[in-house]
């Protein structure tokens, strides 16, 4: 896992880490029919008339643009046969975040941490015990082709219920996805120590109580924690944990 870097003024926004991957490069050329659109990303002082070269970096919560000479992607992709090249970034320049908008939209292909879309980002320990987890995973969508990759939050110290707050899942596409998690990951570590507990099990047994009344049974209590280690966020982490 890499080191990351944070602002001096914000200890929740990351500024950069030791070190990155590179999972795409690619060229942006005259040729393409977006170039104008898509060359407004680049400062004015960096254009290239002739096209550029490009690679896209990430961590597990930062992402890198590199922009540079077409001859020089070419030769790194050249001689990156077997995942080793290395390249040297004093031929161009970073941005600190990969573009998006019209054109790079279309351009990019979505992309998860882990291969496949399964498996843990990054996690924080809780200084009350216990990890908050950022995890990629697959939700089944009836209306779309396949699985959809998702990332999600997760507390083990309080257990929040992921379908009632839309900040602990959406769907995964990019490095500002997970990167807006793991800032929220942060920020429940540093804001909620205090105030981050399990739900009151009363309130379980209260609604467990009513639900017996109703329907006339007498099923037990099951506390939201102990659903959430047999069938919610913590039993789907554990099973992430044991894939590796």
């Amino acid at each position: 896992m890499a080191q990351h870097t944070v602002s001096e003024t914000n200890p929740t926004y990351v500024t950069g880490a030791d070190r990155y991957r590179i999972p795409f490069t690619g060229f942006l050329t005259p040729d393409n029919p977006k170039f104008a659109v898509m060359e407004e990303f680049v400062l004015p002082e960096h254009r290239r008339p002739e096209g550029y070269g490009l690679a896209f970096l990430e961590s597990e919560e930062h992402s890198l643009t590199y922009i540079g000479s077409v001859r020089q992607i070419e030769e790194y992709r050249a001689s990156n046969g077997d995942g080793t090249a290395v390249l040297d970034p004093s031929q161009g320049v970073m941005y600190a975040f990969w573009p998006r908008d019209e054109g790079w939209d279309d351009y990019l292909p979505h992309n998860t941490w882990n291969p496949g879309g399964e498996g843990i980002v990054t996690e924080f320990d809780h200084p009350l015990g216990g990890k908050v987890v950022v995890y990629e995973y697959l939700q089944n969508d009836p209306k779309a082709d396949g699985p959809t990759p998702m990332i999600g939050l997760h507390c083990e110290r309080c257990h929040p219920r992921p379908n009632l707050d839309y900040d602990k899942h959406r769907p995964n596409t990019r490095p500002h996805d997970r990167r807006w998690f793991a800032r929220n990951a942060r920020a429940h570590v540093r804001r909620h120590a205090e105030e981050c507990r399990p739900a009151d099990p009363r309130m379980a047994e209260a609604v467990q109580q009513i639900v017996n009344e109703k329907y006339g049974v007498n099923n037990p209590t099951v506390t939201w924690e102990s659903g959430c280690a047999t069938d919610g966020p913590c039993s789907q982490i554990r099973h992430l944990r044991a894939r590796g």
